[in-house]
């Protein structure tokens, strides 16, 4: 046992493990701060000499009076903040993440065109497009995901050095991801010629500059900076417009000039961004990152749930578009009807989005509320209180779920009715209906699932999350390849469908069982 410290280092222990936080209550509470930062009974008998934490918590009481700098333990009462204002905050600010994918479909729909869509493209580039956003999205979600959690982790804790690095090098790994991809993906059509060398040239192409947009973007969303990135989608359209309405570029020209433009802004506003980091805070522990392979283990999940996630939402079309390849040029070939059937259900699962937002604040609102005015011997009414919300925000959800589905289809009915807008006649018609109407269903039970996930994050409990988006991927593409092939390919949105039950039954039942434990994964989560 060593030496015990004096009383001078003591208390300059004891200003480290209390920094940041509420004034504590009792040796038991130093106990838990002692843990919190990363000592254990062993260090305590040989560092501190003394037998084990809490007999050095024992030691460190008569300091609480001693310092006058705590942060104040306040939270706002539920009612005083308005829940309604708040709620309205939360969703415009969860409307945000999808708000780009709604600009670019108004935009599409009252000029012809938008960033990187168009109505008036043939089939063979349409289908070059979507193969290459596709393969964006699918490369650059982990990437985004461990971003987004691992930089916006180092935000809070006030370690701006660290979250620039961080954001730096998960970057380059996106990066590299994206061209080792390309290289694969070239060299499979080289030598398998899978699609004419112009058309994948097309895919290409928007597959790199959609790749490195939507990096870029995640930058935005790690500093939660939403305005930005509707003024950044805004930017590329006006770009495009330029360029082709007044400069009269061909669209497909224009398209192009204008992502270069637009990431040539995007990526020097991110990078700007993270170097104003540097120097933010004068009192960061360090500026050193964790080893490779023990970032690499911590982040493994975000770049599993990115890569599952992404990969089903577009693995149905995969599906759908490659199911007449006995009569279509190519192995995967762009479906009008069953592509417009799905770009209407989009603009439901928009204005859903949102919702996930405001469950995951007023989940964290009132469980960070209640905990403090709960005593420990009866945390049955505090596990109590929290499901009781978390059943009425789903019924809730329900409700305004089925509000928007029927108020999208009315909306385009009413348009149709009115104006007689020609196109819109194709969503009235079969099979692009009932696909817009199991998709929406699909899209309620994802969005509904994504607010499960969002609990779990919240609870740092991964590997659920995971392995459900995992099994949903494999329903979505198994049932929706027999389905397709045997009836044909409108079928394939039942896989579609069939993912999201096996998404949201598998993260509910999870839900509920931490529900009955509530106050052990609260606790154990930070």
């Amino acid at each position: 046992m060593s030496v015990k410290k004096s009383r001078e280092e003591l208390f300059e222990l004891y200003q480290n493990i209390t920094k940041g936080k509420g004034k504590p209550l009792n040796h038991w509470e130093i106990t838990a701060l002692l843990e919190t930062y990363g000592l254990r009974d062993i260090d305590a008998e040989k560092e501190y000499g003394y037998q084990d934490l809490f007999e050095m918590a024992k030691e460190l009481v008569p300091f609480i009076d001693e310092r006058d700098d705590y942060k104040l333990r306040s939270i706002q009462s539920i009612k005083e903040s308005g829940i309604f204002k708040r709620s309205l905050h939360n969703y415009i600010k969860g409307l945000a993440f999808s708000l780009p994918m709604l600009v670019q479909i108004i935009f599409t729909l009252a000029v012809g065109y938008a960033i990187w869509s168009s109505m008036h493209s043939d089939l063979e580039r349409a289908t070059a497009i979507s193969l290459g956003t596709f393969a964006a999205l699918i490369v650059t979600g982990g990437s985004a995901q461990a971003i987004g959690r691992k930089g916006l982790f180092y935000l809070k804790l006030d370690e701006f050095t660290l979250a620039r690095n961080v954001s730096l090098v998960l970057y380059a790994v996106g990066v590299l991801l994206v061209i080792l991809l390309l290289l694969f993906l070239t060299f499979v059509n080289f030598f398998f010629d899978v699609y004419p060398a112009a058309m994948f040239g097309v895919a290409a192409t928007y597959y790199l500059l959609l790749s490195l947009f939507f990096l870029s973007l995640s930058i935005f969303y790690m500093f939660e900076d939403y305005l930005s990135i509707v003024v950044l989608t805004f930017l590329g359209l006006f770009f495009v417009y330029i360029l082709h309405s007044l400069m009269h570029f061909s669209l497909p020209m224009s398209q192009i000039f204008g992502l270069i433009g637009l990431n040539i802004i995007v990526m020097s506003a991110a990078l700007l961004k993270l170097l104003r980091l540097k120097d933010k805070n004068s009192s960061a522990e360090g500026s050193i990152l964790p080893k490779p392979s023990i970032l690499f283990y911590s982040l493994l999940p975000y770049y599993s749930y990115g890569l599952f996630y992404f990969t089903f939402l577009v693995i149905d079309r995969i599906v759908a578009w490659s199911a007449q390849s006995a009569t279509n040029p190519y192995v995967i070939w762009f479906n009008v009807q069953y592509e417009l059937g799905l770009d209407w259900a989009l603009i439901a699962l928009i204005f859903l989005m949102g919702i996930t937002e405001v469950s995951i604040a007023e989940f964290m609102y009132r469980v960070n509320d209640r905990v403090t005015k709960v005593s420990f011997d009866n945390v049955e009414k505090f596990t109590e209180e929290i499901y009781a919300f978390f059943k009425k925000f789903n019924l809730f959800f329900t409700l305004f779920s089925l509000a928007i589905v029927i108020g999208t289809y009315f909306f385009i009915y009413g348009l149709y009715i009115t104006y007689h807008i020609e196109f819109l006649e194709n969503f009235l018609q079969q099979p692009t209906m009932y696909i817009f109407f199991v998709a929406s269903l699909s899209y309620f039970l994802l969005v509904n699932s994504l607010m499960n996930i969002l609990f779990m994050f919240s609870l740092s409990r991964h590997h659920i999350p995971v392995k459900s988006v995992g099994y949903a991927l494999f329903g979505n593409f198994f049932i929706g390849i027999i389905l397709s092939r045997a009836f044909g390919y409108e079928y394939a949105v039942f896989g579609l469908l069939a993912g999201s039950i096996i998404l949201w039954v598998m993260t509910y039942r999870s839900i509920k069982e931490m529900f009955k434990r509530l106050d052990y994964y609260y606790y154990s989560a930070y």
